[in-house]
């Protein structure tokens, strides 16, 4: 129970359900979830340990808020771990993953296209997602697990999708034309975007 309480609050503060900064209020949680507050108070505890939740001593634990450093690191991190993937996926793609890279993009260019901003952003997010799957198997993919869960609240933490999903088509080109070095340098340059982003939608202390 605690851990299906834990996945279903982290998956709340991924989606902004409960911004930076918040009270993560255990009876209110409880309430929401039809649960008592026993799970909810260990699952919150889970999740300060996971690093999505601050202990507040006094004033309880909230949702936990990133700072500019923080936020650049995140997506460093993310974008060092993925250049290593694309290098590999540029040097040895099937067809079936480029498929399944296409179908994302196609994804979001529909939601673009429709001007619905939520399925943009969160197709721009399942393209990284994608990314991260075709390295199963890897050590790479081992340690992608440990941020998974917040490199996806950052990922949402987009505004305007239109630039992010331009990006992605470039990494996915570079990938399909075999290109290594610049999938790898794409992957690299798109961790930029990622952080203007993220800074410009308030994920951090202002």
């Amino acid at each position: 129970m605690r851990d299906e309480v834990r996945d279903a609050i982290r998956q709340r503060i991924v989606a902004g359900a409960h911004p930076p900064g918040s009270r993560l209020v255990e009876r209110t949680i409880a309430a929401d979830l039809g649960v008592s507050r026993v799970p909810v108070r260990e699952a919150l505890q889970a999740l300060v340990l996971e690093g999505f939740a601050i202990d507040r001593d006094t004033r309880g634990i909230a949702v936990r808020a990133y700072d500019a450093g923080q936020v650049a690191e995140l997506a460093e991190v993310g974008a060092a771990l993925e250049r290593v993937l694309v290098g590999s996926l540029a040097a040895n793609a099937s067809p079936d993953a480029l498929a399944q890279l296409r179908a994302v993009l196609d994804d979001a260019q529909a939601a673009i296209d429709g001007d619905d901003l939520p399925a943009a952003v969160a197709a721009n997010g399942r393209f990284h997602d994608v990314l991260a799957s075709l390295g199963e198997g890897t050590i790479t993919h081992e340690v992608f697990a440990t941020v998974a869960e917040r490199r996806r609240w950052l990922l949402a933490q987009h505004t305007d999708p239109v630039p992010i999903h331009a990006e992605h088509v470039e990494i996915y080109a570079a990938i399909a034309n075999g290109d290594r070095l610049r999938a790898q340098q794409l992957a690299e340059d798109h961790a930029s975007t990622t952080i203007t982003h993220a800074l410009r939608t308030g994920g951090h202390p202002s």
